[in-house]
């Protein structure tokens, strides 16, 4: 180890890739359920989309009257239960930007805080998904990775002062 090495502070460069690539898929996701929930409610207000979609379900010969209204109630809740749960997903994405953002910010000030904020905005961002799986590492690599410690003049010797 070159003595010059341990006067540099430590680096956190993959700490800071892993966070980034992490913000950009939650952006990423954003825009994406954005366009879902503007495509989903375009066609919950469409009325030529309603009476077409009425229209094959009443004509299916196998279905019972009840059947075929069941059907349709449910097939309009259904999608007004997505509507409102991607507004919920893009809250929670937001949040988890806004901790990521957070948590690249205080990265070589506060290392501890940085991989708690990694940590949570992974649970925000979809427990298992690749966004999280990525934030995950990086929070445990803000926990593990340490600096070199410094070499003393007595780390050599036998003897050591007391």
């Amino acid at each position: 180890m070159e003595p010059n090495s341990l006067n540099r502070p430590f680096k956190r460069t993959v700490e800071r890739v892993l966070g980034i690539i992490g913000l950009v898929f939650n952006v990423l996701g954003i825009i994406l359920t954005i366009v879902m929930n503007s495509f989903m409610k375009m066609l919950t207000n469409d009325p030529q989309f309603q009476q077409e979609f009425e229209a094959e379900i009443w004509n299916d010969p196998t279905l019972t009257e009840s059947d075929a209204q069941m059907i349709i109630d449910m097939m309009y809740m259904g999608m007004d239960w997505m509507v409102n749960f991607g507004w919920f997903f893009i809250a929670a994405l937001v949040i988890s930007s806004v901790l990521i953002i957070v948590a690249l910010i205080q990265l070589n000030k506060n290392v501890k805080l940085s991989g708690i904020l990694f940590i949570i905005a992974g649970v925000l961002a979809g427990i298992l998904s690749l966004t999280s799986i990525l934030l995950y590492i990086a929070g445990i690599m803000c926990f593990v990775r340490k600096p070199p410690v410094e070499k003393t003049p007595y780390d050599n010797d036998t003897m050591r002062p007391l």
